[in-house]
């Protein structure tokens, strides 16, 4: 049975938590933790003055995304409630019960009026950019709730919507703050890349888990010559290895983009901010390369690894020194070449 759904109307109901004891600012960034506790680490890096429109950006996204993977919401009440979205947070403080696929996110829609209000607070030139790229996310959301992912090129697509507009987002943020000036951050195709990199890291890291749940994200065209189903590629190592090699070459690349765009930052919490996700997904992606723990459980990267990545992000040539180190391991393994001429590209 679908839950009913209640309209965008402030709720009456409010849960003894958190939301009662702080200002809704404080509840904006606990919010955040719960929702995407790396998201709140990796935004520390930033200056002041974009520390909040950027929390916000992902908060108002995070909504948006919240009701699109709550599967119990009727397909045609979904298809308003994202078309809508972006409208209705310049017109109303709403509340939504019973939307999400996990407490975390059910708590933040339930408080969803207070992220609203703080969006209000933030300069014109920051709101437009907000409510311009959620409403854009919400068609292409909408757009591939009734799609399936088929070839590379429908890949790159889907992962535009969810991720290249954030990374879009982003660029238009850093330069309404005049923090940064460099106009290949008004390039819209290098923005994009880094989103896409970001985007099919995690989908491919997290195929056992989203199997599990039913949902595909990886492209058919990686795994459909190998075999009838998903199942069967993860029953099949052979088959399954063929295919994840696949999407992890297809994902490396972006690398040549991501370091063209990382080396245009000016200011370092910028590039901090930036570059540190982005070591985060090519260091992630050469543990998930020919790992057949890949097919049956979500591989991720030592606490350890991650603080000397952490600590080895300064500028961008230490940066790219890292790339290109991980690429060059990654090289012996290659065997279609692929890798090799990613580097060449860099170089």
């Amino acid at each position: 049975m679908k839950k009913e759904f209640k309209q965008f109307k402030p709720s009456e109901h409010r849960l003894k938590d958190l939301s009662q004891s702080t200002d809704d600012l404080s509840y904006c960034y606990e919010a955040l933790k719960k929702v995407s506790r790396s998201f709140a680490v990796v935004i520390q890096q930033l200056p002041e003055e974009l520390k909040n429109p950027v929390c916000l950006f992902y908060l108002v996204l995070r909504g948006l995304d919240t009701i699109e993977d709550d599967m119990n919401i009727d397909n045609s009440i979904k298809k308003e409630m994202l078309l809508t979205f972006a409208d209705r947070i310049n017109k109303e403080e709403f509340t939504l019960e019973n939307v999400g696929d996990t407490q975390d996110y059910q708590d933040l829609m339930l408080h969803f009026d207070k992220v609203i209000r703080e969006y209000r607070k933030l300069g014109p030139q920051y709101q437009e950019v907000i409510t311009e790229i959620t409403h854009e996310m919400a068609i292409g959301m909408n757009k591939y709730a009734h799609e399936t992912v088929g070839s590379y090129q429908d890949w790159d697509d889907y992962c535009y919507y969810v991720a290249g507009l954030v990374g879009i987002g982003l660029s238009r943020l850093f330069l309404a703050s005049k923090l940064e000036t460099s106009d290949k951050l008004a390039n819209k195709s290098l923005s994009n890349e880094m989103g896409l990199f970001l985007q099919k890291t995690n989908i491919i890291r997290d195929f056992a888990e989203d199997l599990e749940q039913g949902r595909i994200f990886w492209p058919e065209e990686s795994w459909k010559n190998k075999a009838n189903t998903l199942h069967e590629l993860q029953a099949n190592e052979e088959k399954g290895l063929a295919a994840l090699n696949e999407t992890v070459l297809n994902a490396l690349g972006h690398v040549p983009a991501c370091l063209e765009f990382l080396e245009c930052l000016e200011n370092q919490q910028v590039f901090r901010f930036c570059a540190i996700p982005q070591l985060m997904a090519i260091a992630t992606l050469k543990e998930l390369y020919n790992n057949p723990d890949v097919l049956h459980k979500n591989v991720k990267i030592r606490k350890g690894k991650t603080a000397k990545y952490f600590i080895a992000i300064q500028d961008f040539n230490s940066t790219k020194k890292e790339f290109v180190a991980i690429l060059e391991s990654l090289e012996k393994l290659d065997k279609t070449g692929k890798i090799k001429s990613i580097l060449a590209k860099i170089q």
